[in-house]
């Protein structure tokens, strides 16, 4: 899940979380906006959720996908659904699949 909070600044709060009962000793965050970097940024894990914040700017579009345990990769299915009416996310989020993540951190 995908939270987005627009900054009085312009740029956008977007938070990242995955369920805490995902079974795993860390999480990264991998996407363009950390060059793929699979150590740049973790996961927090917290009561209910694995977590990481990001600000990032208004208008952008970036890919991601996240690595377990420095092994397995996994994404978010796209969430489309907005309330008739509702003007678009801020920042366009795009989960990759994963063989392209795989290629985009090793080609790193």
């Amino acid at each position: 899940m995908i939270l987005q909070l627009p900054l009085p600044n312009g740029d956008v709060a977007v938070y990242f979380r995955l369920p805490a009962t995902i079974w795993a000793d860390k999480v990264q965050l991998v996407g363009d906006f950390n060059g793929w970097s699979t150590q740049a940024t973790p996961m927090r894990l917290g009561e209910h959720y694995w977590e990481a914040k990001l600000t990032l700017h208004a208008g952008e579009r970036y890919c991601y996908a996240y690595l377990i345990d420095e092994v397995d990769w996994c994404t978010d299915a796209p969430t489309m659904e907005r309330a008739f009416g509702a003007p678009p996310p801020p920042v366009t989020m795009l989960p990759v699949d994963i063989p392209q993540a795989r290629n985009r951190a090793i080609a790193r």
